[in-house]
Parts: structure tokens; C-alpha cells; sequence
């Protein structure tokens, strides 16, 4: 049905706009003059704005970017420890008898 309709009043339409008003001018023609200034500084204002638009976007999206990227250097992070430090301090866990006894009955005990 919109198919239809849509199809009529563009028939429509179209005949009377190409209804002649004299000396080979159409109807056409006549809104064409009329309606052009309008649509010319509309265009204008249109480009000055999206002009605008793209300039302030550049620029905020140029400052959310970070400027260098942000990483940790080893020689100012910290203290640093001598290797022979890092050895006595291992991973590993090192447990006395006594100790090992106690967890040997905190782990039996659940």
C-alpha cells in the first residue's frame, strides 16, 4: 500500500512541476529560482559547521592520546637489591621440624 501511494504522489507531483509557465520555463524552474539562495547559504552553514565540528574533535580526541607511552624503568623502581641478597631470600620455604609438626596437624585435622 505505502508503495502505491508513494508512487502516486510522486507521479503527481512530478506533472505538476513540469507544468509550463511560459516563455520554455516550467514550474520547476520558477521554485528552483527561488528556493536556491536559501539552499546555498544552508549548504554554507552546513560546511562551517561540520568545519568546526571535525576541528574540536581532532583536538579533544589529540588530548585524550597519551603523549609518550607510560612504563616503569628497573633502575628508578624501588631499592634494588644486591644478587647475593636475592639468594638468601628465596622462594622456597624453608620450615623447622617443630613447625613442620604443627602444620602437619592443622592440615590433618580438615
Amino acid at each position: 500500500m505505502f508503495l502505491i501511494r508513494f508512487v502516486f504522489y510522486f507521479t503527481l507531483s512530478f506533472a505538476i512541476l513540469c507544468i509550463p509557465i511560459g516563455s520554455g520555463r516550467h514550474l520547476f524552474d520558477k521554485f528552483y529560482g527561488m528556493v536556491t539562495p536559501y539552499a546555498d547559504k544552508a549548504v554554507l552553514t552546513t560546511k562551517q559547521k561540520m568545519s568546526i565540528t571535525k576541528r574540536y574533535s581532532k583536538k579533544l580526541y589529540s588530548n585524550s592520546e597519551p603523549i609518550e607511552k607510560d612504563e616503569v624503568k628497573v633502575k628508578l623502581a624501588g631499592i634494588q637489591k644486591k644478587p647475593h641478597e636475592l639468594k638468601k631470600h628465596s622462594n622456597d620455604d624453608s620450615y623447622t621440624d617443630e613447625e613442620r609438626e604443627r602444620l602437619r596437624k592443622v592440615l590433618s585435622n580438615d
